[in-house]
């Protein structure tokens, strides 16, 4: 009996051993596989990381295009209409000085014509419009007076242009308000042909 127990020591060795063994090949197979996992869950993390980074980048670049349309689309409005407020700048004053020109002219035409009704026929002085119809006036009744048949001036030679002597003189000259010259002329000349003083606007008047 006490010979056999030697027997058995290299079987449960053996044994011990191939447990050993394949507990060392689990334990490896168990941490290769942990590892595996982990690894897969990492790159699944990082490519759900990216996804959402991407989407979220592309959702921050929409809105940031948006807003920069947006952007443009005021700009754009506001130059337009600080454009359209500066063009109606632009026209109201220039009818205003519109107005304050024809107020002047008004004035003077008015003027004008007073002064040709005050002072007579007689007492016009010498210029274009009323003032030499009147004086065209006086001068035909006066050679009818005395039977003289005289060159006597009529009523065109006195309404015609002082300049080219042919067409209708009808562009009155501030500030003499002397109605002497056409419109044509009234381009070439600065001062006036019958007073020689020097023009500084004039207005085209238009005779019935």
């Amino acid at each position: 009996m006490k010979a056999a127990l030697p027997a058995r020591l290299p079987i449960d060795s053996g044994f011990k051993y191939e447990i050993d063994r394949q507990r060392e090949e689990f334990d490896h197979y168990m941490k290769v596989q942990e590892d595996n996992m982990m690894k897969g869950m990492r790159e699944l993390v990082h490519r759900q990381t990216v996804s959402l980074l991407n989407s979220l980048q592309k959702e921050v670049s929409r809105k940031l295009y948006e807003k920069d349309v947006e952007i443009d689309n005021m700009n754009r409005k506001n130059r337009e209409l600080g454009e359209r407020i500066r063009q109606i700048t632009v026209e109201a004053q220039s009818w205003h000085y519109r107005a304050k020109y024809n107020e002047s002219v008004v004035n003077a035409l008015k003027s004008n014509i007073q002064q040709a009704m005050a002072h007579g026929s007689m007492q016009a002085k010498e210029g274009c419009g009323d003032s030499e119809v009147n004086d065209a006036a006086s001068s035909t009744n006066y050679h009818l007076a005395s039977g003289s048949h005289d060159q006597v001036p009529n009523i065109h030679q006195l309404k015609c242009c002082r300049a080219c002597k042919s067409k209708e003189a009808n562009v009155l000259l501030v500030p003499c308000r002397h109605l002497c010259l056409c419109k044509e002329c009234e381009v070439f000349i600065d001062s006036c042909p019958v007073c020689q003083v020097m023009k500084t606007a004039s207005v085209q008047v238009y005779m019935s």
